[in-house]
């Protein structure tokens, strides 16, 4: 039997050869097809037709030294040898091009069970847990989608990874957003769009080739594209586009995570003591004793959310020696993007860097409201509750929910306005989340109330410290920046500023976590204590 597959050496080798046009890989995979023969037979195997068999493994082979060769999500659509398979002349298999392309236009029930058995290396029980189906539906789906997929072999094309495994781009902003919400409303439920910037991120592409990558008829991503790029969201460059914004990946970001957690945490007692000077300053301004309990824990958090974030603001200025610019854009707001991309199964729940997330100020201010001169809603957003008390039995966000405070600061029916009574639905639900508070029955505000005046103390004081906690980061900032950067492709070196291609977004976070835990800060407190305050002026 060994003298017989010997027969057949110098037809694997030529065949091999026509493969790979490489001597040694020519070498090694004709030997390895040969030792799968050996290897069969030796357990019991029959081969009936030598020279159909050897070529059909060796077909197998290629495939799989390509995978390992280049790391493509390779797939063979034929699942083991078949002697019925053409002997002359050596068939040609798919590229990985070719099979991604059939991938994407599979029906969704077929193409999830072929990228996760194929192309993520999953088994068909494990398939048939997750999916929640029996094992004869999986493979009975991986048949039909083989099937589908030469039928189509024939006018394959080239597209990316996107076209079968799509990813999920968030888009937030620095500065103030357009009308009703843009430009992260323009993409927050399109997958499309937001595949669309992922892929003309690294370099600039024609639509056509857009198109292709996505396995999507050129037609729609045109008007796709034409959005993007009035939204400003995308450039134009000729006959190519690309994202015109920062994207950034969750491994990008942990990998500068524990540098920041590093920093934050060797200059934490330096840091600390200049929250306490903030926060004994605030506590000796005149008005800050009539504040209730809850009240004063909030304007503390509020204080040192907004010293911290204009100090590092600061001192990457010093250090780039550039200011940021928000540029006026076609929706009205004033804005610079940032985007996080993931993979549509990722898990937010065991992500570490979910930990250290905040939201930066935000303000929401009316005019002659309810016989107000001006009411002002300054936000910061922090964990573990980010955002939460937007989400209650009514969506409400600032523009509602300042009016909201002012209406039951002022004991204001609210029948006796125009404010839409389905908001009152959240009182209960902005009591759990320590923005109101319950007195004998009835909701009373739960975060600082101030006058325009004491604002203007505050923020006299946070300018102080804002100062000096940058004073104290710029050095340690300075020295760890290099290992802090973002990388920025070429066609984005001058459209994305310099002080926004370093991760500085934790350390704040970072600092509050450790000053919960040493005692230093929310010592006792077991009620949510949410960084707002409401400024009014009547």
């Amino acid at each position: 039997m060994k003298n017989e597959f010997l027969n057949y050496t110098e037809y694997l080798f030529n065949a091999a050869l026509a493969k790979s046009a490489n001597l040694a890989d020519a070498e090694d995979l004709a030997q390895e097809t040969l030792l799968a023969a050996l290897t069969y037979q030796a357990r019991g195997g029959t081969i009936s037709n030598m020279r159909s068999w050897l070529l059909a493994t060796l077909n197998h082979k290629w495939n799989d030294m390509l995978r390992q060769k280049y790391r493509l999500p390779m797939v063979s659509i034929d699942m083991v040898a078949d002697e019925r398979e053409m002997e002359e002349p050596v068939p040609e298999t798919p590229s990985a091009e070719q099979i991604r392309r059939e991938v994407a236009y599979l029906a969704k029930l077929q193409r999830e069970v072929i990228v996760r058995h194929y192309l993520q290396g999953q088994n068909v029980q494990r398939i048939a847990h997750d999916l929640g189906v029996p094992k004869g539906t999986v493979l009975s789906r991986l048949s039909s989608g083989r099937e589908q997929m030469r039928k189509g072999l024939k006018k394959m094309e080239q597209y990316e990874k996107q076209s079968y495994i799509p990813e999920r781009l968030d888009i937030g902003i620095h500065g103030c957003p357009g009308l009703h919400g843009k430009p992260g409303s323009l993409v927050s439920d399109d997958l499309m769009k937001q595949n669309i910037l992922i892929i003309a991120y690294d370099k600039p592409l024609a639509v056509v080739d857009i198109a292709k990558a996505l396995g999507i008829p050129t037609p729609y991503i045109e008007n796709a594209v034409e959005d993007l790029v009035k939204s400003e969201l995308m450039h134009r460059n000729g006959n190519k586009v690309f994202t015109d914004f920062l994207i950034v990946s969750p491994e990008q970001i942990l990998k500068r995570l524990d540098e920041e957690i590093l920093l934050a945490e060797s200059h934490y007692n330096v840091i600390w003591s200049c929250m306490k000077a903030l926060f004994g300053e605030l506590e000796r301004l005149e008005w800050f004793d009539r504040l209730g309990l809850r009240e004063k824990e909030s304007l503390r958090y509020y204080a040192m959310l907004d010293v911290f974030s204009r100090g590092i603001y600061t001192s990457i200025v010093n250090i780039v020696g550039e200011k940021e610019v928000y540029p006026s854009r076609p929706d009205g707001g004033t804005w610079i993007a940032v985007g996080n991309r993931y993979p549509m199964d990722f898990d937010f729940g065991s992500y570490r860097f979910r930990q250290y997330c905040y939201g930066g100020e935000r303000r929401a201010n009316w005019e002659n409201f309810l016989g107000s001169k001006s009411i002002e809603l300054h936000v910061y957003d922090t964990q573990p509750d980010l955002n939460r008390y937007e989400h209650g039995p009514v969506e409400i966000h600032d523009d509602n929910l300042c009016k909201l405070l002012y209406i039951i600061h002022q004991g204001i029916p609210c029948e006796a306005t125009a404010f839409d009574p389905m908001f009152m639905e959240d009182i209960p639900h902005l009591a759990q989340c320590g923005v109101l508070q319950y007195e004998q029955g009835r909701p009373r505000t739960a975060i600082p109330i101030v006058s325009k005046a004491q604002y203007g103390e505050l923020w006299n004081l946070i300018l102080t410290y804002m100062d000096k906690l940058s004073h104290i980061l710029e050095n340690p900032l300075r020295k760890a920046f290099p290992r802090m950067k973002f990388h920025i492709p070429r066609q984005l070196e001058g459209r994305v500023a310099k002080l926004r291609q370093y991760s500085c977004y934790a350390i704040p976070m970072i600092v509050v976590k450790k000053a919960i835990a040493e005692g230093d800060f929310l010592k006792n407190v077991d009620y949510p204590t949410p960084p707002m305050v409401l400024v009014i002026e009547q």
